[in-house]
């Protein structure tokens, strides 16, 4: 068969091997010639040995493979977990084969999905991460934005841009309420990260919400957002991250890495 491979790997341990799932985006089966355009995957097993020392075969995102496979017995699977054709790989023919139909697909699938908005600007969907990523300004800065929801759920995508617009237009109050918040949560912390006594008698939490400065938001359909602050060297450059959503608020904040 020849498979259209792109992104994404499935490990799991079973009996002492590692099963390893290969995704792949469409197929052609070389038997009868047919297009399946339909995501599938390809499954290997490797030692313990094979897999912590790497002596695993590795495939390149969006190529195209000739492959020796059998069909692999199907599995009782939960519900909630999504059925996919699976074969199980016995071998690699050949790498970067020509297929005109396997290459209009890749060509349809690398098309940007943009969502076009009156406020929030075109934000584009990046696959790897499943998020539409966009840019707006916040206050007085452009800061990063993340509508985290699949490129295929077209009701959570409304709903996500609804709550990032609903956030964006109080973005005055949010933004103090989350500054306060984090000095509240974090001035204790803070302090301690200090060299010198002195130097953390200087910080209250009046200075620290005025130090913290937010650089990203990601928001999900339900209206959870998480906000990124960068930290002006109060965590020596950890940033600061806020929880919370449209409905209950703030919920938390910590350091992050």
């Amino acid at each position: 068969m020849l498979v259209l491979r792109h992104e994404g790997d499935v490990t799991s341990k079973r009996n002492g091997f590692w099963e390893v799932a290969i995704c792949c985006l469409a197929f052609i089966s070389l038997e009868t010639g047919e297009l399946h355009k339909e995501k599938c995957r390809f499954v290997f097993s490797a030692s313990e040995k094979e897999y912590d020392n790497h002596f695993i075969p590795e495939f390149d995102d969006e190529a195209i493979y000739h492959l020796k496979v059998r069909k692999k017995l199907p599995e009782e699977l939960p519900e909630i977990m999504i059925k996919r054709l699976d074969f199980l790989l016995v071998s690699v023919i050949e790498k970067d084969v020509k297929s005109p139909e396997l290459e209009e697909i890749l060509t349809e699938y690398k098309k940007p999905v943009i969502i076009g908005d009156d406020i929030l600007g075109e934000p584009v969907y990046d696959r790897k991460i499943k998020s539409f990523e966009g840019h707006i300004l916040w206050i007085d800065k452009n800061i990063d934005i993340y509508l985290d929801i699949d490129k295929d759920n077209k009701s959570g995508i409304t709903k996500a841009r609804k709550a990032m617009k609903e956030l964006y237009l109080s973005a005055e109050k949010w933004d103090a309420n989350m500054r306060t918040f984090a000095a509240e949560k974090l001035i204790d912390l803070a302090r301690d990260w200090c060299e010198s006594e002195e130097e953390a008698l200087k910080i209250t939490e009046e200075s620290f919400a005025k130090k913290i400065d937010i650089e990203t938001i990601s928001m999900t359909s339900g209206g959870s957002f998480t906000a990124y602050f960068n930290d002006d060297d109060i965590f020596a450059g950890h940033c600061i991250i806020v929880n919370g959503s449209l409905k209950k608020g703030i919920t938390s904040a910590s350091m992050g890495g």
